[in-house]
């Protein structure tokens, strides 16, 4: 998704990106929750299915069903290791968009006290700011 928005001034920029990297913090902190939660699923459901499969003599039990929407899946009764890969690819991404979001704001706090005589534009790739457009 493509944002573009306007500033006043590189400070309220940097203000907007320690806000998303706040908001980012708070959604990796619950999604770590549910990975607890979704690792002691998998590391159950896999003694489980080691037991099942020693008293059965064969593996009977099947993963759930995964519908491909190109850039998205649907999963419908995931067993629970495929919920867990699901939930760590995303904390991965919310890491990867938190390292990125600092370093820019490092980047541009040198920039922080630089008056400008109009409002900056920038253009938000994917939640990260991509271009900063600065008329004079």
């Amino acid at each position: 998704m493509h944002i573009i928005k306007e500033y006043a001034s590189f400070a309220e920029i940097i203000k907007s990106i320690d806000e998303t990297i706040a908001s980012l913090r708070q959604q990796l902190a619950e999604n770590l929750k549910k990975l607890e939660d979704a690792r002691a699923r998998a590391e159950h459901a896999k003694k489980l299915k080691e037991l099942l499969k020693t008293l059965a003599g064969e593996d009977i039990s099947g993963p759930g069903k995964v519908i491909d929407l190109k850039d998205a899946k649907i999963l419908i009764n995931p067993d629970p290791i495929s919920e867990l890969q699901v939930i760590e690819e995303a904390i991965e991404r919310i890491n990867r968009t938190i390292l990125t979001l600092q370093n820019l704001k490092k980047a541009l706090e040198p920039w922080s006290g630089v008056e400008v005589p109009n409002k900056i534009t920038v253009v938000i790739k994917e939640g990260i700011p991509s271009s900063f457009i600065l008329r004079l």
